[in-house]
């Protein structure tokens, strides 16, 4: 067998194989929706102490697929905002940047303001937000 043939021989295989990768990595839910790569589940919520964490506005902690941010002084459930941390356009994980306070998906490029609204595409909505609840210095997310 001559090169040529053995290299034509052995890229359509190959090929295919990519082929089928991509698309399955593309893949949808029966919904229509895109699948979420790292979608909080309901017992994936925590708790966060706050004498040790979250202590200054602006502070966050990303864990679980959530990221919970202090956006003001003070332990009130006003004080604190929490999003699924699942890009609503194909499913990667945003991540919070402290300095502009907004968060980012490296995927595909979409921004967030801090509220969570979109700012920038391709995602078409805003990020979901998490309710919290604050008991004592304990804050914990309720997913």
């Amino acid at each position: 067998m001559k090169r040529g043939e053995f290299l034509s021989t052995i890229t359509g295989p190959i090929s295919l194989a990519c082929v089928a990768c991509l698309a399955s990595a593309c893949s949808k839910e029966e919904s229509g929706a895109p699948a979420a790569v790292n979608a909080p589940s309901p017992s994936s919520g925590f708790s966060v102490n706050l004498d040790t964490e979250l202590k200054s506005v602006n502070n966050f902690v990303a864990k679980n697929g959530i990221i919970v941010i202090r956006t003001a002084s003070g332990n009130s459930a006003a004080s604190f905002a929490a999003y699924s941390a699942v890009c609503p356009h194909a499913g990667a994980t945003v991540e919070y940047n402290a300095s502009s306070s907004s968060f980012l998906c490296a995927a595909h490029g979409s921004t967030f303001s801090s509220t969570g609204a979109l700012i920038q595409g391709p995602a078409t909505r805003g990020l979901t937000k998490l309710e919290v609840d604050i008991s004592g210095t304990t804050l914990r997310v309720k997913v």
